[in-house]
This record gives C-alpha cells, sequence and structure tokens, in this order.
C-alpha cells in the first residue's frame, strides 16, 4: 500500500506572501511537489460569471455588506451552495493527491464563515497535513496591496473604466473582512511574520518543521470543529 504523501497547507490574505512561498518551496524541493492554490482556483477554475465580480454572483460566491444597514460600507464573501461543493471537491482532490502517494503545497484561504477550514480538516482525516500561516501586521498588507497596484491589472479596455473602478472597490471594502475571517482560527503549526521572515526564511522554517515530523494542528481543529 502506498503511503500517503504530505500535505503543506499555507494560510493567509492576500498580500501574506502566501503564493510566493508556495512557488519557491516547491522549486526548492529536491522530493517530488505538487503545486495548487486559492488564487488559481477562483480565478481559473471557478466559472467567473459566479464569482464575486460576475452577473451570477448569487449563485456562486456574491460579495455582500457586513451590516445591511450600511450597504456602502465594509463587505464579506457568502458561499450559495454550488461554491460549498466546489471547494468540497477542490478539497477532495487535495486529499486524492495524498492518497496517491503525491506531496502537495497549497495557499489557501481559510475562512470559518464560510466553513472552508472546517470542511478541508474533516476531508482530509488521516493524512499527513502542516498547516503553516502567514500573518504580517494588517498594515503591512495594505501597504503590500497598494504597491501591487490592482488597478493596474484589471483590463479597463475590456470592462470599461466604471466596471473596474467597482471591482476595486470590492476588493478595497473586503479586504479588512477577509484579515479577520482568514485569521480568526489561531489553530496552526506554524505561525510566521512574513514582516520580519523572507520567503526564503519561510522555506526554511517549513522544512525543518515537517523535519520533526506530522503536523498536529488538524487534529486539533477536528476536536473543535465536529464533524456536521
Amino acid at each position: 500500500m502506498t503511503a500517503p504523501g504530505q500535505i503543506v497547507v499555507v494560510n493567509g490574505t492576500s498580500g501574506s506572501g502566501k503564493s510566493t512561498t508556495c512557488e519557491l518551496f516547491q522549486q526548492r524541493r529536491d522530493d517530488y511537489w505538487l503545486l495548487y492554490g486559492i488564487d488559481h482556483f477562483t480565478a481559473n477554475t471557478l466559472p467567473a460569471k459566479y464569482g464575486h465580480h460576475g452577473p451570477l454572483a448569487v449563485q456562486g460566491i456574491s460579495a455582500v455588506p457586513r451590516d445591511p444597514a450600511d450597504p456602502d460600507g465594509p463587505l464579506r464573501w457568502v458561499f450559495a451552495d454550488q461554491a460549498m461543493r466546489a471547494f468540497a471537491a477542490m478539497h477532495e482532490w487535495m486529499a486524492a493527491v495524498s492518497r496517491q502517494g503525491l506531496n502537495v503545497v497549497f495557499d489557501h484561504l481559510l475562512m470559518m464563515d464560510p466553513p472552508v477550514l472546517q470542511d478541508l480538516v474533516w476531508r482530509t482525516r488521516g493524512l499527513p497535513v502542516l498547516l503553516v500561516t502567514l500573518r504580517p501586521p494588517f498594515e503591512v498588507l495594505e501597504r503590500r496591496v497598494a504597491e501591487r497596484r490592482m488597478d493596474k491589472k484589471i483590463p479597463v479596455d475590456l470592462l470599461g473604466e466604471d466596471a473596474a473602478r467597482k471591482i476595486v472597490d470590492r476588493l478595497t471594502r473586503l479586504r479588512p473582512w477577509f484579515y479577520e475571517e482568514v485569521y480568526r482560527n489561531q489553530v496552526s503549526d506554524l505561525t510566521i511574520d512574513t514582516e520580519t521572515h523572507s520567503p526564503e526564511d519561510v522555506c526554511e522554517l517549513i522544512a525543518a518543521r515537517l523535519a520533526e515530523g506530522p503536523g498536529t494542528a488538524f487534529d486539533r481543529l477536528r476536536e473543535l470543529h465536529p464533524r456536521p
């Protein structure tokens, strides 16, 4: 029987360095690692029309006011049934990779409402998972995102200035909720401040922790979050 492969889940919001870390981690390893992540999943795997910028968002992932009385205030994500099942399928893929004896490193947004974290911990039960949380201060994330100039990455010629402006506004209004929700869980095998640790440092810390043995964070999380 093939021994299960290692799963490394790198959790963090936009600007935390999770995508860069995962890519560098795979490049630095001599053993065989698959690489996938939440950005590719939401941008390329999920149908765009059902995403939070799409016309059918209410049937997929919608961005709604955190306070219904303040429609122009901060936003949060809400998942329709199809979106939750799509995330479940992604988590089943991660588990299937491990069961094939392959390693996978995955950058993620482990929200608790909607219950993305809870779904993942149960679908990977019995498999070796290391949970790494990258958490710089909020103001550092804000600065990094601002430096990326997301408005320059949106195809204004295709969408039009008004639509592009609305997308930038929506992302800005979502960021405080993402920071709060993604970091609401305090249980992790490694929590790293990427303001003071470079991607190279993070990769070394992950490798050192893997050398110590299996992660235990998901076992503790299953105790905290009984299976639905």
